[in-house]
């Protein structure tokens, strides 16, 4: 149970109380429009997201916000996590405050998760929450996951509200980081397959890939949850995957998956490898 005391957290309006548990189109956009205004004002604060955990958010971010309206980034993903068997493993890289490692631990409540997050001061956050909340199956992680073991460089985009959500990381310039791969990992600490890899990286994404090139050919990777976007790297991490046979899938918001449209626009997208139970043709 969490250490947090209910009296010191936010106290949520009735009605988003009522509307943390339902899920319909345009959730998160109709919750900003009724709620934005009145929590935004609370700054950083403990309060209870839409899964039942209670997290510090900074409620000035509306990112943050959409954690206490419902699934965060929209349910489709989790509403198809929901239907596939329990996981063995969760990889979670570029983890930040733990948006989405509450909803892992809320939808996979005895998987084990690995997260990875080499900004100090997102770190910090997360690992916070994570004792607040005595979620022990997640082990984290202060490295970055790159092609190779060795150090780079984090950069931050200075807005005081975004607590490294679009910290990048880059080959000379900000705060050094070590690097570390995910074959490397996976190997020191016995892992033998990933159920699902979440892969938001602000760009790197190839790079982590070619750090675990062992395990896609080895198919020990069974999904990736994947940022994709219209830029370059983006292309040559879809093609990457490709080559191993993982195929991309969109996920409706019912949990669906489909065939993702041509021309990606910033979308994330579900990568399952072949021989998949989930997987279309």
């Amino acid at each position: 149970m969490p250490t947090i005391s209910p009296l010191s957290t936010v106290s949520l309006p009735l009605g988003l109380r009522a509307l943390q548990r339902w899920e319909f189109p345009r959730k998160l956009g109709l919750c900003e429009r009724l709620y934005g205004d009145s929590l935004r004002r609370f700054g950083i604060r403990w309060v209870r997201t839409a899964t039942g955990l209670i997290w510090k958010l900074d409620l000035a971010n509306p990112t943050h916000r959409w954690m206490v309206y419902g699934s965060y980034e929209g349910p489709g993903f989790w509403r198809w996590l929901r239907t596939q068997p329990a996981p063995a493993l969760i990889v979670d890289s570029g983890a930040n405050i733990g948006q989405t490692i509450v909803h892992f631990a809320h939808s996979a409540p005895a998987t084990p998760i690995l997260a990875f997050e080499p900004g100090q001061a997102a770190r910090e956050w997360l690992a916070e929450c994570v004792a607040a909340n005595a979620l022990d199956r997640v082990r984290i992680f202060p490295t970055a996951l790159g092609a190779g073991r060795g150090t780079a460089y984090l950069q931050d985009n200075l807005n005081p509200h975004h607590h490294g959500s679009w910290n990048h990381v880059h080959p000379t310039d900000g705060v050094p980081v070590v690097l570390t791969t995910l074959d490397d990992e996976l190997a020191a600490h016995g892992h033998g397959e990933v159920s699902i890899w979440k892969l938001d990286l602000e760009g790197y994404e190839l790079a982590a890939l070619h750090g675990a090139a062992g395990a896609p050919a080895a198919r020990r990777i069974r999904a990736i949850y994947m940022e994709v976007s219209p830029n370059p790297a983006s292309a040559a991490s879809r093609s990457f995957l490709r080559g191993y046979g993982y195929n991309p899938h969109r996920i409706a918001d019912s949990g669906r998956l489909g065939r993702p449209v041509g021309g990606e626009n910033y979308d994330n997208l579900l990568f399952l490898c072949p021989g998949h139970p989930a997987r279309r043709p």
